[in-house]
């Protein structure tokens, strides 16, 4: 009987285990995986290409039916030894359908570093729009306006990343939520609207998948709108705008979306990857309670699921600012709902799933609210 795709998953770990090449990290994720590592074509001689790199990942995607393994690196390793493994592994195994790719996986991070943006505020019949930059009222920082939408108190909110309105779980309930976010204020963009007051956030909390319940993690925010007439629900401004949608996407790779957000305004990619196992991401932010009075939370977080989106496009799919811009569908179809945008690079940009995190916290997608 050949063996099943998780069989190789954990062979692979076990190989790796077996030949010291793997980090701290990966060799705790090993620790969970009883694999035979005679599956594995590979010998000591493949064993020294990783040896100073160390693998960090060793991952299983699905694209299509084909299973594809990713081992991910500290460092690069040269083209012919990556080459020459891909080869030995994919030919051992060519009755099934399977590929492998070595990739070099570098800590993903956010912080308050974001990209320069001359449009910061979206406008639609006099309101501000969603996709719009907007962050804490009280420290430098900028990020996106996710939607609006309903609590189960029946409130009307708006929504945004952690890391953007609730200082990744440090902003004080009631801190101002302003329009643009005060690293956009200038004296070409000086008015600033105060939007709302941070008023929750979703879990979003450090610790190793191997020991600390992570399901729940996710980086989303909620604050109280202050006055309805102000903001509006539709995504951008101009010819490419569109109403928040209230339907939900049925994900799949190679699914086109699109979004609107702070720093690239609106942008179209294509959903290359289902991160459906444990992925980290770093954070570097820090919030301010009064002039002299402040936190900084900087650690890893771990999340269950993610999306890794890629540019269908000459620039990338986000940039720093984005951090909160809703992901949609991009087809010929209305639009549906996909996930809130947490960080971006030229390389990648990671997405949320938001149908199990809105549905979890009872919370409800609002559109029409434009007149």
């Amino acid at each position: 009987m050949p063996p099943r795709p998780d069989d190789l998953h954990k062979a692979l770990y076990s190989w790796s285990f077996l030949h010291a090449v793997l980090s701290d990290d990966a060799m705790r994720e090993a620790a969970n995986m009883s694999g035979d590592a005679n599956l594995i074509p590979f010998d000591e001689s493949h064993a020294e290409y990783f040896r100073t790199r160390k693998i960090v990942k060793i991952a299983k995607t699905r694209k299509g039916r084909i299973t594809r393994f990713s081992i991910a690196t500290r460092l690069p390793i040269a083209r012919t030894k990556r080459q020459r493994m891909i080869s030995d592994f994919e030919r051992h195994f060519s009755d099934l359908k399977v590929s492998l790719e070595i990739v070099v996986e570098r800590p993903f991070k956010i912080d308050q570093n974001v990209q320069s943006t001359f449009n910061p505020v979206y406008w639609h019949k006099g309101r501000i729009a969603c996709g719009s930059s907007i962050g804490l009222g009280n420290q430098r920082n900028a990020g996106t306006l996710t939607a609006l939408a309903k609590n189960k108190a029946g409130k009307l909110i708006g929504i945004s990343c952690n890391h953007v309105t609730g200082g990744c779980n440090t902003a004080s309930v009631g801190t101002p939520i302003v329009s643009p976010g005060i690293q956009d204020v200038s004296p070409d963009n000086h008015e600033i609207s105060v939007i709302g007051l941070h008023d929750s956030t979703g879990p979003m909390s450090q610790g190793l998948p191997q020991v600390f319940d992570i399901q729940h993690n996710c980086d989303i925010a909620f604050f109280e709108i202050l006055d309805k007439k102000r903001v509006c629900s539709v995504q951008g401004e101009g010819a490419n705008c569109y109403d928040t949608p209230t339907v939900f996407a049925e994900i799949r790779e190679e699914l086109r979306v699109k979004k609107w957000g702070r720093s690239t305004d609106c942008t179209q990619g294509e959903i290359s990857k289902i991160v459906n196992e444990p992925e980290s991401i770093e954070y570097n932010v820090m919030s301010y309670y009064g002039p002299v009075s402040s936190q900084t939370f900087k650690g890893t977080v771990y999340y269950p699921e993610l999306l890794e989106v890629q540019s269908m496009g000459v620039s990338a799919f986000s940039a720093g600012g984005d951090s909160g811009a809703l992901v949609v569908t991009d087809d010929d179809e209305q639009e549906k709902v996909v996930g809130i945008l947490i960080g971006g690079n030229k390389v990648k940009s990671y997405v949320l799933p938001l149908e199990p995190i809105l549905s979890r916290l009872e919370i409800t997608l609002l559109n029409k609210i434009n007149d």
